[in-house]
């Protein structure tokens, strides 16, 4: 009998499926035998950059880490150099950080809804995450000057105070948004063309998630009710009353659902930190371009869309850190989990079972 090899094809880097990723597969027939990952085509080597840019100019250089949820980014960056420059936040900056965080992770669940609708065939439910995606882009452009790139919280609070008429900003957005939610669920996630695709596809347990590094969405799809801003609350979490959305079953339907009812408790999150901001300062004054920092070694994670974001920052009393690592949450997601939950699936569930988890190669690259 001839012992025929296994075919390998491509998936990516040139693919509206992979999102600047590539990867190997070795099929036999219609089955995926082994996923080889293979990343790289977007590295552009930020933590060694930051190394030559003061702790004021890395905050916009940390947007470029993961254009999908930029201030998360920038919230776990200016967290850990404020603990090496030891300077304190006022809280209507922590309260303004806090909302525009979670407004930043709205941005990147209905960017990702609009992605997996387009690639699981379902182009009307893209249309109108895209059309969210414009809605909150323009409210970034006018609370912080830029659309993709916020470039707005610094160490020691955010660059500039929210405009006069934020609340009006967000309750357009938020009547946008709540109706569209129904759209979502009717065309989307109660679709049976959608569910079909995605039911009981790339499963994993509560103990291979973890075993895998999994955190944020697709760890809380396992079951695990775990979530930074309750475990260890930063900015002032601790002071809002919002819920954290778990699924049971640990499939690739079960991560979607998990983002989707995200979305509302994001929501809820930013009307009561509005009704209870404080007037005040937003940024620490004392804070100055070229302030240097103690000799220190911190390690802060923040809840990201994505999940843990992570940075390691070493301070040898500079005006600069000495070394920063950072942990980002779609380096195992890639890595780690897509190959594992793509081994044995059929090639057709491959972009659901990519989707599903969420990716930022930009953020594995960094």
């Amino acid at each position: 009998m001839i012992d025929v090899p296994f075919f390998t094809i491509p998936f990516g880097p040139c693919h509206p499926s992979s999102g600047h990723f590539h990867a190997s597969l070795k099929v036999d027939g219609e089955q995926v035998v082994e996923v080889i990952p293979d990343p790289g085509y977007l590295h552009r080597g930020f933590e060694k950059l930051m190394e030559y840019r003061t702790f004021l100019q890395n905050s916009p250089l940390v947007d470029r880490i993961c254009i999908l949820d930029p201030f998360a980014a920038e919230l776990g960056y200016v967290n850990a150099s404020e603990t090496v420059l030891d300077i304190e936040v006022p809280e209507r900056g922590k309260f303004i950080r806090t909302i525009m965080a979670e407004l930043g992770r709205i941005l990147s669940h209905t960017t990702w809804i609009g992605v997996i609708s387009l690639v699981l065939g379902l182009d009307t439910g893209c249309k109108i995450a895209f059309g969210d995606r414009e809605s909150i882009i323009r409210i970034n452009e006018k609370i912080t000057g830029g659309r993709i790139y916020p470039c707005y919280f610094l160490p020691g609070g955010v660059r500039r105070d929210l405009p006069k008429n934020y609340h009006e900003l967000f309750d357009e957005l938020f009547i946008r948004l709540e109706k569209n939610l129904n759209q979502y669920d009717y065309l989307i996630f109660g679709n049976e063309s959608f569910r079909g695709r995605l039911e009981n596809i790339g499963i994993m347990d509560e103990k291979e998630a973890i075993d895998l590094g999994a955190t944020g969405p697709n760890l809380r799809a396992t079951g695990l009710k775990t979530d930074l801003r309750k475990d260890e609350p930063y900015e002032v979490y601790e002071q809002l009353n919002f819920d954290i959305p778990v699924q049971t079953k640990g499939d690739a339907f079960s991560r979607c659902m998990c983002r989707r009812l995200e979305i509302e408790q994001s929501i809820n999150i930013i009307k009561e930190a509005i009704q209870k901001i404080p007037d005040g300062e937003y940024k620490n004054k004392n804070f100055r371009p070229f302030t240097k920092a103690k000799e220190k070694e911190t390690y802060f994670c923040c809840e990201s869309a994505r999940g843990e974001q992570c940075y390691h920052m070493v301070s040898n009393g500079q005006d600069k850190p000495y070394r920063v690592k950072v942990r980002g949450p779609s380096f195992s997601h890639t890595l780690d989990e897509f190959p594992y939950l793509a081994k044995n699936s059929y090639i057709a569930d491959i972009p659901a079972i990519y989707w599903s988890l969420d990716p930022c190669p930009a953020d594995v690259d960094r």
